[in-house]
């Protein structure tokens, strides 16, 4: 008889909190790429909280948070993404396990009515659609200046702590939509280079460097974070936000109200 000897035990790194492989995560299956949060959930008052803070606008009113969305990922689109936070984890400060990773927020093009209700979750394929096709597959690089040809530190993947400025790049090309949605995604800033003024020459930060901190001052009045290949980054959560504008009460309405009959169309 033949025996064989046992394998060494190897550590298998736990899975990423937002693989959709993982446990708690595997809800609705491996199709849905949304999973909602509950309000019961810490999760939706730490995202919350963080857009509220956020929202820094003083001529716009603070929306109300309807929904907030877990964004999953497959190990496979995970994997750069982790590999690349651990690299620069190693250039940073020791006590910090993350590469100075941060949840930052985002605005694009909806052309679809994802997350505008609860039970919205697919993501389409409209070729106008800039949020789902973020969703999809994370953000390229290559798309810069697709919306907006002014480019403040070049060519990069522009994100901000500042929620209302999201919001200003957030549209909602269907008629039907009747909320806003903003990105919060995971961004390895790691060392970051400030900067007070524009230079939209730039393809990457200084050598040393792994990010660009645009600073309020100069030529910004809501600061910004700047970084230049795809794996700096992947979406977190979805937010969905907004004040639902009531629908006018016509005098059937009204009467139906009063009475509780129905009445004839």
């Amino acid at each position: 008889m033949v025996v064989h000897p046992q394998d060494d035990w190897v550590d298998i790194p736990p899975l990423d909190e937002f693989c959709v492989d993982k446990t708690e995560n595997r809800k609705n299956g491996r199709r849905n790429r949304l999973l909602r949060v509950d309000r019961e959930n810490p999760r939706f008052s730490e995202v919350e909280r963080l857009f509220i803070k956020g929202w820094r606008h003083g001529k716009k009113d603070k929306p109300e948070v309807h929904f907030i969305f877990k964004v999953l990922w497959t190990e496979a689109l995970l994997e750069s993404y982790l590999a690349y936070r651990a690299s620069v984890q190693r250039t940073v400060k020791a006590k910090d396990k993350r590469g100075n990773e941060r949840l930052l927020f985002h605005g694009t093009n909806r052309a679809c009515l994802l997350g505008e209700t609860g039970n919205n979750v697919l993501l389409c394929s409209l070729r106008d659609c800039s949020l789902c096709s973020i969703l999809r597959t994370s953000f390229d690089v290559t798309k810069c200046g697709s919306k907006n040809a002014f480019k403040r530190f070049g060519h990069g993947i522009y994100t901000t702590s500042c929620s209302s400025k999201a919001d200003d790049y957030t549209t909602n090309i269907s008629k039907e939509a009747t909320l806003r949605v903003a990105l919060v995604s995971r961004v390895v800033v790691g060392i970051p280079y400030k900067r007070y003024r524009n230079a939209t020459d730039l393809v990457s930060p200084p050598n040393g460097y792994h990010s660009i901190a645009g600073e309020i001052g100069w030529d910004l009045n809501y600061e910004e974070t700047v970084t230049y290949h795809n794996d700096t980054i992947r979406p977190a959560y979805l937010v969905v936000y907004g004040n639902r504008q009531e629908a006018p009460v016509t005098l059937k309405t009204f009467v139906r109200s009063m009475f509780k009959t129905p009445l004839a169309s």
